[in-house]
């Protein structure tokens, strides 16, 4: 009982200070990081409150409501956009998206602190470029250090309370002194979402009907076959049902050889993943993975990533070519000869170029925030960016374009 009462103590201490330093440190760059840093703090608290509700009871089903609005919170994060006007923080958003991943160590075994350690370093490339382009600006300095202490910080406590992994009910069938009150219920996790008092009654009305679960249904009456709509008033805000009943099908992840065709399917969370090629005649299919790391180790003929999501893929030599289909927040890097690339319908595809596959061709179509990074000599990346710009002109009856640059 001693141990759930320090984790849960511990967490409130990480916080308190490491938390809300991040917070100040984001407030005195004022907006639109106040805002996003409190997207950050609701994140941090969710986690909080699943570590309490976690501690005194058995682990729930992922899909159930209380993990969802775990889930969400970190989401919100992940899926954010800047607007156009707050272009000068993008950095410092991808800094903490790339990151934010780390508070999903409480799914992870058995290693979640290196799970943690791996979500740190996604975003160190974007908090490089935070300081590089802000040099001698000590808020910006300040703003980095605290984003990177908060994750050592969340690294440690997650080492010194549960090195292995979260432990679902620690609490329970323990002996000695009573046990505190247990946290809410997990509907308790939707606290940040109700509405204030003398607030939207309408809205408060949905969330207390959808934490009635699958008894929702128990008022609706059958329509009869040939009936094509409801006799009766148009439905309230507070009963569309039938969006609760339609989820995604979850596919099985897979990672074989097959013939001479390496399939990495449906990968989440993955890092450290590691193709072993023996046959230059073997091509790689990357299809629908996210938040996956993957290396392949030898020269191969092709390679395919396919409707992909913040992946980081290395390669070695490339016979034939590289094609990038629907992909967003794509690191590749190539170190050795790649002739060919090929990008359509991307965003946020960074290809890392060393001085073996400087002689790279990219054919691009639909492809936004793109860049091209070059190693140079001291072991930094220039990045260049793609151009997304296309002026064209009518000539006689032929259309000329050119490229738009950027100034």
């Amino acid at each position: 009982m001693a141990l759930a009462q320090r984790a849960v103590s511990d967490f409130e201490q990480l916080m308190n200070v490491s938390l809300q330093n991040f917070v100040n440190a984001s407030a005195a760059l004022g907006e639109p990081l106040t805002s996003f840093s409190g997207k950050v703090a609701e994140a941090f608290r969710k986690n909080l409150e699943l570590i309490q509700y976690g501690l005194c009871n058995p682990q729930p089903p992922m899909d159930s409501e209380g993990m969802k609005a775990y889930a969400n919170k970190i989401r919100e994060i992940v899926e954010f956009r800047e607007s156009p006007k707050d272009s000068s923080f993008s950095n410092h958003f991808s800094t903490v998206r790339e990151a934010i991943l780390a508070l999903g160590w409480i799914n992870v075994k058995p290693a979640p602190t290196q799970y943690i350690k791996d979500a740190k370093e996604a975003g160190e490339y974007y908090g490089n470029r935070v300081l590089s382009s802000n040099k001698g600006n000590e808020l910006h300095k300040q703003w980095v250090s605290s984003w990177n202490q908060l994750l050592v910080d969340l690294q440690e406590y997650v080492r010194n309370n549960f090195l292995t992994g979260f432990t679902w009910g620690a609490s329970q069938g323990k002996g000695g002194a009573a046990p505190p009150p247990p946290p809410p219920p997990p509907p308790s996790l939707f606290a940040d979402v109700a509405s204030p008092a003398g607030g939207d009654n309408s809205r408060q009305a949905l969330l207390n009907d959808l934490n009635k679960g699958t008894s929702i249904t128990a008022s609706l009456k059958p329509v009869k076959k040939g009936q094509t709509g409801p006799s009766g008033p148009a439905p309230t805000l507070h009963s569309p049902v039938k969006a609760q009943t339609t989820k995604p099908v979850a596919r099985p992840p897979k990672f074989c050889l097959d013939g001479r065709k390496w399939l990495v399917e449906y990968q989440r969370n993955q890092y450290g993943l590691k193709v072993e090629v023996e046959d230059i005649s073997q091509s790689l299919a990357m299809y629908s993975c996210q938040d996956t790391s993957l290396e392949v180790t030898n020269k191969m003929n092709n390679v395919v990533i396919d409707t992909c999501k913040n992946v980081v893929v290395v390669l070695k030599d490339i016979i034939s070519s590289v094609e990038i289909i629907r992909c967003d927040r794509l690191k590749l890097q190539c170190d050795g000869n790649v002739p060919l690339i090929n990008m359509d319908n991307c965003d946020s595809v960074q290809i890392f170029v060393t001085p073996a596959s400087r002689g790279v061709e990219i054919i691009s179509s639909k492809a936004t925030s793109c860049n091209m990074c070059l190693l140079k000599p001291d072991g930094d990346y220039k990045e260049i960016p793609m151009p997304e710009q296309i002026k064209t002109v009518l000539a006689g009856e032929k259309l000329v374009s050119t490229i738009v640059e950027k100034n």
